[in-house]
């Protein structure tokens, strides 16, 4: 029998490939129909984890400094479908939403389940097909169309399958599997917006959360930086700022293993070194009978404090007046610039998105499109592209799914 629609399969239920399908669909206007394959039970399992259980859907500063791999597509996606364009597409399914002060926005009910919803009512009204507990492995052209799994045809394919990062949630790799059975070129996959291993770490920190900044330099040269609430852990080090450069780490040791990578923590970023220098001082003079290990509590945690201490051999339970003069610059030097030899990474369980992918080359970034394989569109984080903490990945996302859905739609009108 001849098909009386034309068919598009969308590989992945996550943030990219929901989009991708409500774009198809809008655009379709009824000329196509739309097929999503997750291979979990459910669809969106990972927008449930994001942002804490809170889903910070985007982020109001748009700067292309927060992408990195192939930003130039990015900004091509952008071009298209842009912050505001993604703002209009939720309220639009009924999300209302604000923005904190850090430009992160969330939800206006705080819940990630709101945003999934708002999709799946919208996937229900445009009367999109979802097969669920269906994994798709194998992709390939028969008598002119992409049969998948041998059984399944499809006139066109939106890929947004994900990459490696947090697989519990479904990103197991399988979108590179079939990337290459399509003969595309992938990047090698990394994890990011992950913790940090440090070597010979000091386990007694496990647990602290303190203000503080993170350099990343690497052979001399200064690769990345941020600052925020760092964790300590019983390897290394967590929190925003660990994250945010854990992604150059990833990709930098990935190419220089023997070569030395290093990360320089200032655990009081708001106090000056000069600042610092004078405090002690001070309060060596006009508090001498202080206790060493009370001196840095107004600074930073009394645990960190203590630490600090002892690694400049200092003896905590000893007053200031037994503190040598002469060790006031190595103190102010370990709350300042404390060095730390990176190991590695924490894998793909603990990151939160992948580095690395099907790079920009192997696109048409006006349509996302495959330049090898006519017919098959890519989208989110299958693509060499991984953004900052933020909402970034999410809005990137959202906007490459709808671009590919879109263009695929636009095909069958043709």
């Amino acid at each position: 029998m001849l098909k009386s629609k034309k068919q598009i399969a969308v590989i992945g239920g996550g943030a990219a490939g929901l989009c991708a399908a409500i774009e198809a669909a809008r655009t379709a206007n009824g000329q196509a129909e739309i097929t999503v394959f997750e291979a979990l039970g459910r669809c969106g399992k990972k927008i449930l984890a994001t942002g804490n259980g809170r889903c910070n859907l985007a982020n109001t500063d748009t700067d292309l400094s927060h992408y990195h791999g192939d930003v130039s597509a990015v900004e091509d996606v952008f071009a298209h479908y842009s912050l505001q364009s993604a703002l209009d597409f939720f309220k639009e399914l009924g999300l209302f939403m604000r923005a904190d002060a850090a430009g992160r926005i969330y939800p206006l009910s705080n819940q990630a389940s709101a945003v999934l919803d708002a999709l799946r009512f919208e996937l229900d009204r445009l009367q999109i097909q979802v097969k669920t507990e269906q994994k798709i492995t194998d992709i390939k052209k028969h008598n002119g169309e992409w049969l998948l799994n041998g059984t399944f045809a499809a006139d066109f394919v939106v890929l947004a399958c994900g990459g490696k990062a947090a697989p519990v949630h479904g990103s197991d790799g399988t979108g590179y599997v079939l990337a290459k059975q399509l003969c595309v070129q992938v990047e090698q996959p990394l994890p990011a917006l992950t913790a940090l291993v440090v070597d010979q770490f000091t386990k007694a920190l496990k647990g602290i959360r303190a203000e503080g900044s993170i350099t990343l330099k690497c052979a001399g040269k200064v690769l990345a930086f941020s600052a925020g609430e760092i964790q300590y852990t019983d390897y290394g080090l967590s929190g925003i700022p660990a994250m945010q450069v854990s992604g150059a780490v990833s990709r930098y040791l990935s190419k220089n293993e023997k070569s030395p990578c290093q990360v320089i923590v200032d655990r009081a970023p708001s106090v000056s070194a000069e600042e610092l220098t004078a405090f002690i001082e001070c309060a060596k003079k006009e508090r001498p009978n202080l206790l060493c290990e009370d001196l840095l509590t107004g600074i930073m945690p009394k645990r960190l404090g203590v630490t600090v201490l002892t690694e400049c051999s200092l003896q905590p339970q000893k007053p200031l007046t037994a503190m040598n003069t002469g060790v006031i610059p190595t103190l102010v030097a370990a709350i300042k610039n404390k060095k730390y030899k990176i190991n590695s990474v924490c894998g793909f369980a603990d990151a939160q998105v992948t580095a690395g992918g099907i790079p920009a080359c192997e696109i048409n970034t006006q349509t996302m499109e495959l330049r090898k394989a006519d017919g098959v569109f890519v989208c989110g984080e299958l693509v060499n592209v991984d953004g900052d903490c933020g909402g970034y990945n999410l809005l990137w996302a959202w906007n490459s799914g709808r671009l590919a859905g879109a263009n695929a739609a636009k095909r069958c009108l043709c």
